[in-house]
């Protein structure tokens, strides 16, 4: 059976259906949501998979969107399939996987199944505490806008001789992107956000890999993210020259000479953690400034008093938004600081509260019902101080304590980080 009806059988597409479905996502250029999917294909299905076999199908544009890098003024081109190529670039991804990814490197952790972003982070914490002490940190330039089509052709070829398959693959390199209500070709690149994208980029950096194995280097790759780790800083400074070379020449990409640098092993910074060294002259792993500050502010936004959230909706936010960041950061030391974070929290949640407590009268109440004997409730009930101010005070802390937030809902964030410990 040739890989193009592997590709188009019922239950290939059946999967690939639930893929997209679950992943949701925002519509393409023609409008179609995942929720119109399903109708659509009751209708559609048979011509499409007919269309694919005869080799007659085309690719619609790409709705390309700018969005903004991480803690950057740059920004990144996302292409937004519509969902009808989501759902048969899912089908090709889920056949074209079980073919490549045998092939791929032990130390390539982005974009595979049993593989994460804390095994390629902890990964290098094992060189760094193995004597590689020096980093070739290398940051490929717009990487996903640079990817040469004919080279990436050629390697899927390598291992697939289906050539309807591999017509439809170059058909969707070559999908036009829509920008500014104007469709314009493509000679280059795959922009991210197609179910593809991150299959075919591990495809060719997989040459990289391969490059790097032959030469004998510990290195480490996520994605088009990727570090080399050696002993000396003169040996990580002639690495550093001789694999850009085989980048640009033999891979046909840019570096980013601003972001590319030799670095010492406590200083390198990966995937959102940071590498230091310990008193007990060993390294470990921590939470690089800019993700906790990150982290910090999307709480603060949660718990802003001027946004009209009830108390429930703020918990069950801090809640998720605790439970997602911490499951990833759990490998770093962060006890000390999600206690002081809870400390904080604490106070803006009370500060919330008590500007629910608008009148007078509300705050009287409601002290009296917190346990506060009446001629301090009404002392208090009558205070024309700040709500920050009030929210430290003991009136607050002795009452609205941790313990009865909890009983209302709120998580704290180091009870959430116990539990992977």
């Amino acid at each position: 059976m040739e890989l193009i009806d592997k590709i188009v059988s019922y239950s290939n597409l059946h999967e690939a259906y639930k893929q997209v479905v679950s992943n949701k996502g925002a519509a393409g250029v023609d409008g179609m949501s995942t929720d119109g999917l399903w109708d659509f294909l009751k209708e559609n299905r048979e011509p499409i998979r007919a269309a694919i076999l005869s080799g007659d199908y085309r690719p619609n544009a790409v709705k390309g969107i700018f969005i903004p890098k991480t803690n950057s003024e740059e920004k990144r081109l996302l292409g937004i399939p519509t969902v009808i190529d989501r759902f048969i670039q899912q089908a090709i991804h889920q056949v074209l996987y079980k073919v490549f990814n045998p092939r791929f490197s032990y130390f390539s952790f982005g974009f595979r199944k049993r593989k994460n972003a804390q095994q390629a982070v902890g990964q290098a914490l094992e060189y760094a505490n193995s004597g590689y002490r020096y980093v070739v940190d290398i940051d490929l330039s717009k990487f996903f806008d640079r990817v040469n089509h004919d080279l990436l052709m050629s390697l899927i070829a390598k291992q697939v001789q289906d050539k309807a398959l591999l017509r439809l693959i170059r058909r969707y390199l070559q999908a036009g992107i829509m920008l500014n209500g104007a469709v314009q070709q493509r000679k280059e690149g795959t922009p991210q956000g197609s179910p593809l994208s991150p299959l075919l980029s591990n495809i060719l950096l997989n040459e990289l890999d391969t490059e790097l194995s032959n030469r004998g280097h510990k290195f480490v790759r996520y994605a088009d993210d990727f570090s080399i780790y050696v002993h000396t800083k003169v040996a990580a400074t002639r690495v550093m020259a001789s694999i850009k070379r085989f980048i640009e020449n033999k891979l046909k990409l840019k570096i980013n000479e601003k972001k590319s640098a030799v670095r010492y092993v406590g200083h390198m910074e990966l995937l959102g953690y940071g590498i230091y060294r310990t008193r007990k002259q060993v390294f470990a792993l921590r939470v690089k400034a800019d993700s906790w500050r990150v982290f910090k502010k999307k709480c603060k936004e949660i718990t802003r008093k001027t946004k009209p959230y009830s108390f429930a909706y703020r918990v069950r936010k801090l809640r998720e938004l605790g439970q997602g960041w911490i499951a990833y950061f759990r490998y770093a030391g962060l006890h000390e600081r999600l206690n002081r974070l809870d400390r904080w929290l604490g106070s803006r949640l009370r500060y919330c509260i008590w500007k629910t407590w608008k009148r007078v009268r509300t705050r009287i109440r409601n002290l009296k019902r917190l346990g506060v004997p009446p001629p301090l409730a009404v002392k208090w009930g009558l205070n024309r101080s700040g709500g920050w101010h009030i929210a430290h005070t003991p009136i607050l802390t002795t009452t609205l304590t941790v313990e009865r937030l909890k009983r209302r809902g709120f998580k704290p964030m180091s009870d959430i980080y116990r539990k992977y410990k």
